[in-house]
């Protein structure tokens, strides 16, 4: 199958996920809620699915540019026009066909009132520039563009596991502070669900990954609540994102 194909055929399911109730009333307190996933699966797109509609979220907020969004209308309408799209963008697995096709029934069946596109970092950076900007200018942005969600809808934020790191992450000498941890230091009780996945596979900068098999998570769908505002949403099984390749 071709891309084309690929959104034409794929529809997100309802999945059954063991005390999602847990996660209403912290939702109700803040409005708006950080998702870490692991891209390049193609179950993340049912959890969005799952989520958006058994918990009332109105906003998707998701780790893309403003740029695919006259793509993702095309697809709301039927049209699917690839042309307004570099279809490259699909090798990097940030933002799958799957996960595209899911906003786009969710925003045609009026189930999501908005869709904010929060990262901005690349659109308008200088080619001509000798010293690249350190991937933490990127974060810096990435929480910005968050906090600048305002709390009129209750809000999903999807970005990924990299980005939702809650604690500072050493490395030699450089510190490597999330955009979930920034977030944090102006709305310390933003509530955070982090995937954990049993097994599988995921298609991530052009590489097939194996996940290896952790036992310690049940073969269904669960959320377990770590903290007052911490969440792991275990998943039974992870499966590659569809791919055209020429």
């Amino acid at each position: 199958m071709n891309n084309h194909d690929i959104i034409k055929t794929f529809l997100p399911k309802q999945l059954d996920i063991k005390r999602l109730n847990s996660l209403q009333s912290t939702l109700r307190k803040s409005n708006i809620i950080v998702y870490g996933e692991i891209h390049g699966i193609k179950e993340n797109s049912d959890v969005i699915y799952t989520l958006v509609k058994k918990l009332g979220v109105k906003r998707l907020a998701i780790e893309a540019s403003p740029v695919v969004s006259n793509f993702i209308n095309s697809v709301k309408t039927g049209s699917c026009d690839f042309s307004l799209v570099d279809e490259d963008l699909f090798d990097s697995s940030i933002l799958s066909l799957e996960m595209i096709k899911t906003i786009a029934i969710l925003l045609q069946q009026n189930q999501l009132k908005e869709l904010v596109f929060i990262d901005t970092f690349f659109d308008n950076l200088d080619e001509d520039v000798i010293i690249p900007p350190s991937p933490q200018e990127r974060e810096e942005q990435l929480a910005k563009n968050i906090l600048g969600i305002d709390d009129s809808l209750p809000t999903l934020c999807i970005i990924g596991q990299w980005h939702t790191q809650p604690n500072v992450i050493e490395n030699d000498k450089t510190q490597h502070k999330s955009a979930l941890y920034r977030l944090r230091k102006t709305k310390p009780n933003v509530p955070f669900i982090h995937n954990v996945y049993r097994q599988g596979q995921l298609f991530n900068d052009g590489k097939i990954i194996e996940l290896p098999k952790n036992p310690s998570i049940p073969p269904y769908y669960e959320i377990v609540q770590k903290t007052d505002i911490d969440f792991e949403l275990h998943i039974p099984k992870a499966t590659k994102i569809s791919l055209y390749k020429k």
